[in-house]
């Protein structure tokens, strides 16, 4: 629980130093460059040994797509539409590595469980309901929702098909991944990396790889059916109140239901 509890405050503090990032950087990519090489430092740190099989090589490399797709999707929103509907519709993206664990790992959940999951859907989807979103940023949230989603899967099936001794070489390979194609889109966009863009790399990337760490480890510790849905409630929650309390963002009456609600679904889903 100790893990899952960092990859949770881990989370959450990506998304602030982003939000923090916004309007003070030249150039987009190359803050996920230097997000993306710091994350690749921080991998070679942690591991043992440097080797890798084909399963790693493989997924690594997915993973570092959707981490840039879902590191631009999350800025995108944010510039958009606050911090804390962005965090909303990320973590929303849980749906998507549970019906992976349902459906392909077999993981059976209980009763009460399942009426704790089918409450967060419910807290945040009267949420959207009541929000109003136009067609376009929408549709951006809808994308960056999937692409959330498919990571948090990929640890799962790394966790699954995967060698765990090679768990670091896996982050290793999915942010180097990432950082090279960061650094292709910011030669085609003709953009140059200056001091905010290392400074907020850092301290973005230094957070993004530890999230994943733990997350990955928090998998090898609890049933995914438990880790998925408190990892997004609580962040759900972490990131909102820093929107609250740092960023001045306002929390109405939907998202205090959204809370209360989040709040009965994590304790079921502990019983």
């Amino acid at each position: 629980m100790v893990f899952l509890i960092l990859a949770i405050l881990c989370s959450t503090a990506i998304s602030v130093f982003l939000r923090m990032s916004n309007n003070k950087e030249h150039s987009l990519y190359g803050k996920l460059v230097c997000n993306y090489v710091t994350c690749s430092l921080c991998a070679l740190l942690f591991s043992r040994v440097f080797r890798w099989n084909e399963t790693t090589l493989v997924l690594g490399s997915v993973n570092g797509l959707l981490l840039v797709m879902s590191l631009y999707l999350m800025q995108l929103s944010m510039k958009l539409n606050g911090i804390a509907l962005t965090g909303l519709y990320g973590r929303l993206g849980v749906c998507v590595p549970l019906l992976f664990s349902v459906f392909l790992f077999h993981e059976i959940p209980t009763w009460l469980q399942l009426i704790g999951m089918a409450l967060s859907f419910l807290s945040i989807a009267l949420f959207f309901y009541q929000s109003k979103i136009n067609f376009k940023l929408g549709l951006t949230l809808l994308v960056f929702m999937i692409v959330s989603g498919l990571i948090d899967t990929m640890s799962k099936i790394y966790q699954f098909y995967g060698e765990p001794s090679l768990a670091s070489q896996y982050f290793f390979l999915s942010f180097f991944m990432a950082a090279i194609l960061s650094f292709i889109l910011m030669m085609v966009k003709k953009q140059r990396i200056a001091k905010n863009e290392i400074l907020y790399g850092f301290l973005i990337g230094v957070p993004n790889y530890l999230s994943s760490y733990f997350l990955l480890i928090s998998l090898n510790e609890l049933p995914s059916i438990i880790v998925y849905p408190m990892y997004s409630m609580l962040t759900i929650m972490t990131i909102s109140l820093c929107g609250y309390f740092f960023f001045k963002e306002k929390i109405n009456k939907e998202m205090m239901m959204t809370f209360v609600l989040i709040m009965i679904s994590i304790g079921l889903l502990n019983i």
